[in-house]
């Protein structure tokens, strides 16, 4: 009897430990596992559909692999929601890490160049590349706020130099490959944003001065096929209408921990495809 009794008490102990944790799990933006001082798993409380709790006993542990180790450097181009991977202080606490530390524990690259313009779109960004092993490239969400003209595939691919999003897209392909003809690109589409005190429409969907955000996301396509890129979607796989608040640090354009995290692993797959061993 003694030994039934306390194998009752210790079930009860472990539920009542568990309904704890679950409850401050609810609250947090991210849960972690660390094994041994390592950390080995590191999710967004939204994104995990259960928790199986189990008394039998563990057939292996949580596999501690580090991160692939990737022989070339990134340089990073984009907007602020790029920039603010190395500018986390400004945000006030909103969120703890960029999108680009997040890929970074997947893909150790031997080095990361943040280009990212807080505010800008991307003409002002032709100028700004390093020379890299990798690129990626997150524009689009700033030139809709700007109403910057779309453009054609052909203003792109015939370097029209018109002022277009087109055109200076092609401006900036060019200036990544005067710095290095052997680059690897993965383009971004822009991830989905609305309101921000009227700099954006009311809903992602909404069209500002004639132009819709998926105008940019669909031109990138494009680009991406036309040139044999990757494409990370952050437009189609990174937040919709019903839950961009709840991703964001504002009402809606900037990520939080669970907005960045998506992307990261858009990211990162998508340039898994292009990394040489």
């Amino acid at each position: 009897m003694i030994g039934t009794e306390r194998k009752i008490d210790m079930k009860k102990l472990f539920l009542f430990a568990s309904a704890i944790v679950l409850s401050l799990a609810a609250s947090a933006q991210s849960i972690t596992i660390v094994q041994k001082g390592q950390e080995i798993l590191s999710v967004a409380p939204s994104t995990v559909d259960e928790i199986v709790f189990s008394m039998d006993t563990p057939s292996g542990t949580v596999s501690t692999v580090g991160p692939q180790k990737v022989n070339g450097s990134w340089c990073s181009i984009g907007t602020s929601i790029t920039w603010y991977n190395n500018n986390v202080s400004a945000s006030n606490g909103r969120f703890t890490r960029g999108y680009q530390d997040r890929v970074m524990d997947k893909l150790e690259f031997t080095s990361l160049s943040n280009v990212g313009d807080n505010g800008g779109c991307i003409a002002a960004s032709v100028s700004r590349p390093v020379k890299a092993d990798y690129y990626t490239i997150e524009h689009g969400i700033n030139d809709w706020g700007h109403s910057t003209p779309v453009g054609t595939i052909d203003d792109y691919i015939n370097n029209t130099n018109n002022g277009t999003f087109a055109a200076d897209y092609r401006r900036l392909i060019d200036k990544i490959f005067s710095l290095n003809p052997n680059a690897k690109v993965v383009l971004c589409t822009p991830r989905k944003g609305y309101g921000f005190s009227g700099y954006l429409p009311g809903h992602w969907y909404d069209e500002k001065n004639g132009i819709y955000l998926e105008d940019y996301a669909k031109l990138i396509r494009e680009i991406a096929e036309y040139e044999s890129m990757p494409v990370a979607d952050f437009f189609s796989l990174c937040g919709a209408q019903n839950n961009l608040k709840e991703l964001s640090i504002d009402d809606a354009l900037h990520p939080n921990d669970d907005g960045y995290q998506m992307m990261a692993n858009v990211l990162a797959k998508a340039l898994e495809k292009i990394i040489v061993e």
